[in-house]
C-alpha cells in the first residue's frame, strides 16, 4: 500500500512541478506568443473541457467563465480502489483486503481576485460548492494468515472464519470549500489546474459480520460507529488539464 500512495503523490506532485514549470516560463516573452485574451479571465474562456485526477478519483470537468473574476466548475469522478494491508493484531498476523468508491457529481463556485493581475497568482480562486456522492463507502475484510493453536490444536484461517466491515455514508449533497489555480495557462488552448479543499460529509454507519468460528463474535459496529462518527472531512487535491474552446 505505502508503494501505491507514493507513487499516487509522485504523480500528483509531478503535475504541480509541471503547472509550476510552465507558469515560470510563462513571463514577458512567453505571454507574447499567446493571445493577450487568454489571459483575461480567471476561469478558461469562453469555456473548457478538461480531464482531472487526485484524491477523490479521476473524471472529467467543465469550466464556465462568469465575467473576468468568477467561474462554473462542474465535474465527475470515480474513484475504484483496492489493496492489502498486513498487521499484526493480539500477536497474530492478519492479512485484511481493502476496497473503497467515492464516485461523486461536483459543481464548484469560484473567485479571482487577482485574475486581471500578472502572474502565478492570476488565477489564483476561492472556491465554494457541493458534490452528490452517489456511492461513497469502504469496506474491510480481515483474517488470519496463519493457523490460530488453541492448546495442541492447530485451527486453520478457513475454520477461524473472516471479520467484514463496512463503512457507508448516505448519498446526499456534501458542502466543499477550498482554495485553487484554475487556469495556468501553457498555451492558447490548454491550461493546467490545481484544486486543494475539503469535503464535510454526512455521518458513516458501519455494519459487520463474520464467519466460522468468529460469527458469533461480532458485536463491535456500535463502538467502530461511534469511534469514526467525527471523521467526516475528505480532502481534496486534485491537479487537472483543460482544453480551451474558442
Amino acid at each position: 500500500m505505502k508503494d501505491k500512495f507514493s507513487i499516487y503523490v509522485s504523480m500528483l506532485v509531478c503535475f504541480f512541478l509541471l503547472g509550476a514549470t510552465s507558469w515560470a516560463r510563462g513571463g514577458e516573452e512567453h505571454r507574447d506568443s499567446i493571445p493577450e485574451s487568454v489571459y483575461e479571465h480567471g476561469y478558461p474562456n469562453p469555456f473548457a473541457l478538461g480531464v482531472h485526477a487526485g484524491t477523490t478519483g479521476i473524471g472529467l470537468h467543465i469550466y464556465q467563465p462568469l465575467g473576468n473574476h468568477f467561474g462554473l466548475r462542474l465535474g465527475g469522478s470515480i474513484m475504484p480502489f483496492r489493496t492489502q494491508i498486513s498487521g499484526n493484531y493480539s500477536n497474530r498476523d492478519t492479512r485484511s483486503d481493502v476496497s473503497a468508491k467515492a464516485n461523486n457529481v461536483s459543481l464548484m463556485v469560484g473567485w479571482t481576485p487577482f485574475a486581471q493581475k500578472r502572474g502565478f497568482f492570476r488565477s489564483f480562486n476561492v472556491q465554494v460548492g457541493g458534490a452528490y456522492f452517489f456511492n461513497l463507502e469502504g469496506e474491510l475484510e480481515t483474517r488470519l494468515t496463519e493457523p490460530y493453536r488453541y492448546g495442541d490444536i492447530l485451527v486453520s484461517p478457513e475454520a477461524v472464519g473472516t471479520i467484514k466491515t463496512h463503512v457507508n455514508y448516505k448519498e446526499t449533497v456534501n458542502p466543499y470549500a477550498g482554495i485553487g489555480w484554475s487556469n495556468i495557462v501553457l498555451d492558447s488552448r490548454f491550461s493546467v489546474s490545481i484544486d486543494l479543499g475539503c469535503y464535510y460529509l454526512s455521518k458513516p454507519t458501519v455494519s459487520m459480520e463474520a464467519t466460522g468460528l468468529l460469527e458469533e463474535n461480532v458485536n463491535n459496529a456500535p463502538t467502530i460507529e461511534n469511534n469514526i462518527k467525527n471523521y467526516r472531512y475528505l480532502p481534496r487535491v486534485e491537479v487537472g488539464f483543460s482544453y480551451r474552446f474558442w
